[in-house]
């Protein structure tokens, strides 16, 4: 018996198509659900204290800090235009311009069996926003009137990004704290992938004691979300938005980098693939699940970086050692050099 199989053809390239465009469908749909939830960021409200453990805020124990600011830090809201409240409105942000290369990014990882030893020269692997900001730009004026990280950089829009010495140093096997660590250097992380440095989320832009500020909700930063102090650039908010791996939609994010006490940093997705909110993490901005970890699955601690404040680490739950992580030849030795403005006051960006 001879069968006509010329239907069978355009029926299987019709399911085919038809499949095709239902995996469309549904990675577009977790497309959408993600980027529409990173629409609008949720910065600190105003009156958020820096330093003790608590959800949504950060605790910092920086000397400098300490001694300029004896009654502690609290953040306030300066109510820029991209500010709906305590909201961060990203489309409304007048990032700073520009799509530039700074140079070749060097970047080693040096593995001992106790620990992770970072050296480069700060040099992202991408593009970044022009600095210094040039001026007439939307960003100019804002970065004109916040004050500067010295006497060569007297107001923001003067800093550049130029390569340094950056060199740190992790626990390789951090050990889980059930009492967490305050955070003593304003650099909270390195990013693996990018080969530059997460800052804490802390900014005074003009040297007033009452206008300590999320930096995201003050300063426009570039397209990547970084910008340079003391001529180092680094990130803050949207931090991962430049990184080249970030993994599948409907997966646990991939690593990033690592945070000061050797825990690693993943991106805002969790098991499944669900976007990671601060409820489901803990004052440090962390939580245990299953995670890769040096090329073995492990139930572990990590942190997230998500759209809430602090969008990542605000306390470390292992111990570090800032001053033998952090080599001297690194500007933010833990700010043991950190700039002072005019009215004498530390100012962090």
């Amino acid at each position: 018996m001879i069968v006509n199989t010329n239907w069978l053809r355009p029926f299987l390239m019709g399911l085919t198509t038809a499949l095709s465009l239902n995996l469309i469908l549904l990675s577009g749909s977790a497309l959408a659900e993600e980027n529409e939830s990173l629409k609008t960021f949720k910065s600190a409200p105003t009156g958020t204290v820096i330093n003790q453990f608590s959800k949504n805020s950060m605790n910092l124990c920086i000397n400098a800090l300490n001694q300029a600011y004896p009654n502690g830090i609290a953040i306030s809201n300066l109510h820029q235009p991209w500010m709906d409240g305590d909201n961060v409105n990203i489309k409304k942000i007048p990032f700073v311009k520009g799509h530039v290369s700074n140079g070749e990014s060097i970047f080693t990882t040096t593995l001992t069996e106790q620990t992770r030893h970072f050296r480069g020269n700060g040099i992202p692997t991408h593009k970044t926003g022009i600095f210094p900001v040039v001026p007439r730009t939307p960003a100019y004026n804002i970065y004109h009137g916040a004050l500067g990280d010295n006497a060569e950089h007297p107001t923001a829009d003067l800093i550049p990004i130029q390569p340094y010495d950056l060199d740190i140093t992790v626990n390789r096997n951090p050990v889980y704290s059930s009492t967490p660590y305050c955070m003593e250097s304003l650099v909270v992380g390195v990013a693996t992938q990018t080969h530059a440095v997460w800052h804490a989320n802390i900014a005074n832009v003009d040297g007033a004691d009452n206008h300590w500020v999320d930096p995201i909700a003050a300063l426009p930063m570039d397209e990547c979300w970084g910008h340079p102090y003391n001529k180092e650039y680094h990130y803050h908010g949207y931090s991962w938005k430049c990184f080249p791996n970030q993994g599948k939609k409907y997966e646990h994010s991939p690593m990033l980098g690592y945070a000061m006490d050797g825990f690693g940093i993943f991106g805002p997705r969790g098991d499944h693939g669900v976007m990671v909110k601060n409820v489901d993490l803990d004052e440090c901005h962390g939580h245990f699940g299953l995670i890769e970890w040096d090329g073995e699955l492990v139930e572990m601690y990590h942190y997230h970086l998500n759209n809430e404040y602090p969008y990542g680490p605000g306390c470390y739950r292992s111990e570090q050692t800032y001053y033998d992580a952090i080599s001297d030849a690194h500007t933010h030795v833990p700010m043991r050099r950190l700039v002072y403005g005019p009215n004498k006051k530390a100012l962090a960006h």
